[in-house]
């Protein structure tokens, strides 16, 4: 009987999970199922400060591929992006929170001010990493990254695949608003997140989240 059930330690992390696709699957107890192996749902990290659960989504390309083996992209068949698939995109970036943030009108990115003999008076202010640790939490997946990288693949992947008019708009200025942030441009992204947060399916994807 064929049992291609594998289990692969993370020692960055301290984690273990199993990592890949099977078509029979027996269990320790001698239960069998038939079918493949789904990807995690929640991951455990060990920090100094015990367990963080951490949603599988969150975790970079990268570390996912340790987590688990994904099937060939040639032989899977998307289809259609669905309104459950965008909620879940724009709640792993925290895009409701952004969305609040940026409607002050304190957003805004501020030079650097010199007075007499080069002396610095004011520091130079950048909008979006100022107003990054009041968005993500210290056990958030982005507290530290400072960027939406992976969520930007997941937006590209989604375009990739069938997709309705205003899906395809939404997507879009996310898309922009991802690429906004990466290059630290608070006035683009600013513009980019309310340009989304007016979309109804903004608002059907925070209601469907419980954002």
């Amino acid at each position: 009987m064929k049992n291609n059930l594998s289990t692969t330690t993370v020692v960055l992390l301290g984690i273990i999970s199993t990592g890949a696709i099977a078509d029979q699957i027996r269990l320790a107890n001698g239960t069998v199922y038939e079918g493949e192996l789904a990807p995690p749902v929640m991951v455990v990290i060990k920090t100094a400060a015990g367990d963080k659960q951490v949603p599988f989504a969150q975790l970079p390309p990268e570390l996912q591929a340790i987590y688990w083996k994904k099937q060939d992209a040639a032989a899977v068949v998307a289809g259609p992006v669905s309104n459950e698939e965008i909620a879940a995109l724009a709640s792993s970036v925290n895009l409701k929170t952004w969305a609040q943030v940026t409607a002050f009108g304190s957003f805004r990115d501020k030079p650097e001010k010199r007075g007499p003999g080069g002396l610095v008076v004011t520091k130079a202010f950048n909008a979006i990493d100022d107003n990054w640790a009041g968005v993500y939490a210290e056990d958030h997946a982005l507290a530290n990254v400072h960027h939406w990288q992976e969520a930007l693949t997941r937006a590209n992947a989604m375009l990739a695949r069938p997709v309705q008019y205003l899906q395809k708009r939404w997507l879009e200025e996310f898309v922009g608003a991802a690429e906004a942030l990466g290059k630290k441009d608070s006035a683009e992204f600013s513009r980019r997140v309310r340009t989304l947060k007016a979309s109804p399916i903004t608002q059907d994807a925070f209601a469907f989240a419980g954002m």
